[in-house]
């Protein structure tokens, strides 16, 4: 059997091809994605996607780690920061980021090689933002028996991302929602410590 021949993966019509996938994504959703269609959007022929691509599959895979790999940099830079908590709560409450996850989401239940995918990047996420809370808890010298930074990093991923979700519905909430959190982790020790005498929990001190 002969190899279908492939187009070279630094090839600027395969840039314009994924930068239109993830436009054509955040404006339409996923489903619109088909050859023709982002052929059209691209302003290519529709063999080209085939060329470059030998599914589509393989588009969303590409697509999907190119649109993380940024978001992990940025992230990752991020952490360099004095106020890196409240830094990375923001980027996890951006509404288009959070659009294009949801598509993603979405895709990876009809394609199920993007669970796999879906779940390295959460994974590295996670470790990247559980190193923030960790860096923020012992400069506050804030212990939390029970609780690892890696759950704490759940929960406010979770938080961010549904008030970026939400914000489709109503901004005036998401927004005056996000100013209250960010407040919160601007002081992170004394917001911490107010909720663990309002909830009967303990905390020690590092």
């Amino acid at each position: 059997m002969v190899n279908r021949r492939i187009g070279k993966e630094n090839s600027q019509t395969r840039q314009v091809l994924l930068s239109a996938a993830e436009r054509l994504m955040r404006e339409e959703g996923y489903a619109e994605v088909t050859s023709r269609k982002l052929a059209r959007y691209a302003g290519l022929k529709p063999q080209l996607v085939h060329y470059y691509f030998r599914t589509m599959d393989e588009l969303f895979e590409t697509l999907f780690h190119q649109v993380t790999e940024k978001y992990l940099a940025a992230m990752q830079e991020i952490a360099q920061q004095d106020d890196a908590l409240v830094r990375m709560f923001q980027l996890s409450c951006d509404t288009s980021s959070a659009a294009l996850h949801l598509e993603f989401l979405s895709l990876a239940n009809h394609r199920k090689t993007m669970h796999a995918i879906i779940a390295e990047f959460a994974a590295e996420l996670n470790r990247i933002e559980a190193g923030i809370i960790r860096e923020a808890m012992q400069r506050q010298g804030i212990e939390t028996p029970g609780v690892t930074p890696e759950e704490l990093a759940t929960i406010l991923e979770t938080v961010a991302r549904g008030l970026a979700f939400g914000s489709r519905i109503n901004i005036e909430r998401f927004q005056n929602a996000r100013k209250v959190l960010t407040g919160w982790l601007d002081k992170f020790g004394i917001t911490y410590r107010s909720l663990s005498d309002i909830s009967g929990g303990e905390y020690r001190e590092a």
